[in-house]
């Protein structure tokens, strides 16, 4: 199978220099900053895991652009990784989060994987993350309010993870496509990645909360639940497209969302342009 990535595929550095920030830097809610900080917990170990699960199989690969598109993704991802580093271990300077265990514990569910699933499997599951990471990333595009309502470089930073992940969405699903493609075996992989991603996700975000004593803010737990279901939908908004995920004839790109990236790569550019002056 060829390539299907409709758009470039570009390697930013970006070395984000995360300032001071509010404890609860999405509009002062505890509930929806501590889940996102719970995704950024996992993104370092993740990206990690991701870029083995499409290595193994590089040289399998005969197509000269679809090569290119995993060198590539190989490049996103590992940035993705160490921003989202340094950002996780400035909510540890700047607020004592207690996120080392925390990292530990993806660290050693993603080396069981390793050790209990096939590389042909852990790519599947692989496919599932990045469909998951891919459809979140729309709605961050979509829904611009999302971005404006985290405060400062954190929002950038989020922008920037958001813009990759939507370049290079079916990068791992070309890669199994070509290698295996039983679709039994990629829908096994999205069931356990959803179960991961809730698990782990939810439950981080619930020991950060009784960390700070917010789990029973619930003018915050109101405010997360409307995050969640209504504006802008981080769950219900999504669920079409993590459908649309099980039929036989599924691609990413099917979902053609390339028109929501001009304007935010304008202000990626800008954002790069400021830290070189």
């Amino acid at each position: 199978m060829a390539s299907k990535t409709p758009i470039p595929i570009r390697v930013r550095r970006m070395d984000y220099a995360i300032p001071p920030m509010p404890r609860y830097w999405y509009r002062d809610n505890a509930w929806i900053t501590h889940y996102m900080n719970a995704l950024s917990t996992t993104f370092p170990d993740g990206e990690r895991f991701f870029i083995d699960s499409v290595r193994n199989f590089q040289d399998q690969i005969k197509d000269p652009k679809l090569q290119k598109d995993i060198r590539a993704f190989i490049g996103q991802e590992a940035n993705h990784g160490k921003e989202h580093e340094a950002f996780n271990q400035a909510l540890i300077d700047q607020h004592q989060l207690p996120l080392a265990k925390k990292i530990q514990f993806v660290k050693n569910a993603l080396k069981f994987a390793k050790k209990r699933y096939s590389d042909r499997e852990r790519l599947a599951m692989t496919v599932g993350f990045e469909h998951f990471t891919a459809i979140l990333a729309n709605l961050m595009l979509e829904q611009a309010d999302v971005i404006e309502n985290i405060d400062g470089m954190v929002g950038d930073l989020f922008m920037w993870h958001a813009v990759e992940e939507t370049e290079h969405k079916s990068v791992a699903f070309d890669v199994f496509q070509e290698v295996d493609g039983d679709y039994w075996l990629r829908v096994r992989g999205m069931v356990q990645a959803t179960f991961f991603f809730m698990l782990v996700t939810l439950r981080m975000q619930h020991s950060l909360l009784k960390h700070d004593g917010k789990r029973s803010d619930w003018r915050a737990a109101l405010g997360f639940a409307k995050f969640m279901l209504f504006k802008p939908g981080m769950i219900t908004r999504i669920i079409p497209e993590y459908l649309d995920f099980y039929r036989p004839s599924f691609h990413p790109w099917q979902h053609d969302n390339r028109h929501l990236l001009k304007a935010r790569v304008a202000d990626l550019k800008a954002n790069e342009l400021a830290q070189v002056a």
